[in-house]
């Protein structure tokens, strides 16, 4: 769909003929190539020529600021509704079906009032919703960083756990155990804290687990003495287990022996008792140089539930966010098209004015081309209006560049045209 919805918003002189009469020929030449509507623009106020160059030179920036952020809008609408999207509306009705009825909102934009001011409330009112969207955006896309986090950390339980699988053991490294290890997986282990022994919990990148399970118990294989110097690791063989996997990432028990307590000597006729030997923390060395991560088994069940609970709350807020999102899409996307019209319509008119001159007398029309008939379209008013290039109007800004496009460029034609999109998804 995108780019195969164009819609023109042309201005022309009426060189003596009633509007009926200039509508009805361009309706009749562009039969053909597409359909043109009338677009009724109420009396707006002139001003003065100064006023009106001033604002004509900032109406296309103006056109372009207030299409972003119709844009953004767009975006963040198909973004958020995927392949279930409906079409976004305006005033109840399809963009197609909106644009050949325009009808200026008197209510909202007085036309009355200076054109200037009417465009700056038509700015003011884009702007504030822009504001808005980005606000919604970024509170949107925090809490779903944070919802994957959870998830990631959190046990395999929710939907964002395998994204990100590359940083999981890293997260699960310095996270709390409990984000870490479903409760279901420690139900019903032993987990030791004796006077010597201690279980700790390991966690291992999923590529690097057969090393693990074949080299556990010979990690730090010089650490403990026994049976007259003999050495070995002070993990207990076989009691490595497997408790949980998720992503690049693998959790396993281990048993240790928790240190020793060398025995003291006299120096000096003073009895200085040796230093413990820490295996735990010894161990815990050396296998982070072969890539594990030894913690302590610290697991609160309360904490598991906590954490259970903030996860599913967060996804019910993110999922209120996206909701909220889509139906705020659909309220404010038709808000900021109906003031891009309204902003189109008074560049239309300001552009006329300095183009064809006073007294206001013109026929503003929408065309809506056929598909792949814009070049036919384009070359058929090009002809029917070469005339109006003879400066036979003598507009006030006819011989200077502004009015509708520098003469020099290859995009200037006699007559005030702007090509837009309608939609991009």
């Amino acid at each position: 769909k995108s780019m195969s919805n164009p819609f023109w918003l042309l201005t022309v002189p009426n060189e003596g003929r009633t509007p009926e009469q200039t509508f009805e020929r361009l309706r009749r030449l562009t039969d053909e190539s597409g359909k043109a509507y009338v677009v009724q623009i109420p009396s707006l106020t002139v001003g003065t020529l100064d006023s009106l160059m001033s604002l004509s030179e900032d109406m296309e920036k103006f056109d372009a600021a207030i299409e972003v952020a119709v844009r953004k809008i767009e975006r963040q609408y198909a973004d958020l509704s995927g392949g279930r999207r409906e079409n976004l509306l305006i005033d109840g009705v399809p963009i197609e079906r909106y644009l050949p009825s325009f009808v200026w909102e008197h209510a909202k934009y007085p036309h009355r009032r200076a054109l200037p001011e009417l465009v700056g409330s038509l700015r003011t009112t884009v702007g504030a919703i822009e504001d808005e969207l980005k606000h919604l955006a970024t509170t949107y896309a925090d809490k779903t960083q944070k919802l994957s986090a959870a998830s990631r950390v959190g046990g395999g339980s929710g939907s964002a756990g395998k994204k990100g699988a590359a940083t999981t053991a890293i997260a699960a490294s310095t996270a709390p155990l409990e984000e870490v290890i479903p409760a279901t997986a420690v139900e019903g282990k032993e987990f030791l804290d004796t006077e010597y022994l201690v279980t700790c919990v390991v966690i291992v990148p999923k590529a690097l687990e057969e090393t693990w399970e074949a080299s556990y118990a010979k990690i730090a294989d010089t650490l403990v003495t026994h049976n007259q110097n003999q050495k070995c690791s002070p993990a207990v063989p076989g009691s490595a287990t497997k408790l949980h996997a998720e992503g690049e990432m693998a959790v396993y028990s281990v048993t240790l022996l928790k240190g020793s307590q060398p025995a003291g000597a006299y120096v000096d006729d003073q009895w200085q008792p040796a230093a413990y030997v820490d295996f735990v923390k010894a161990y815990a060395v050396a296998a982070k140089e072969l890539g594990f991560v030894v913690r302590a088994f610290t697991y609160d069940a309360e904490a598991v539930a906590k954490s259970a609970r903030d996860k599913d709350e967060l996804a019910a807020e993110v999922d209120r966010l996206h909701a909220a999102i889509l139906r705020w899409s659909k309220a404010h996307f038709a808000e900021a098209f109906v003031a891009w019209m309204h902003l189109k319509v008074i560049r239309a008119f300001v552009e006329s004015v300095l183009r064809y001159g006073l007294p206001v007398d013109f026929v503003t029309a929408l065309l809506v081309p056929s598909k792949n008939r814009e070049p036919a379209l384009q070359r058929d008013l090009d002809k029917m209006f070469s005339h109006l290039s003879k400066n036979n109007l003598g507009g006030p800004l006819d011989d200077l560049e502004g009015a509708g496009g520098d003469k020099k460029d290859t995009d200037y034609h006699a007559y005030v045209l702007q090509k837009s999109i309608a939609t991009t998804i």
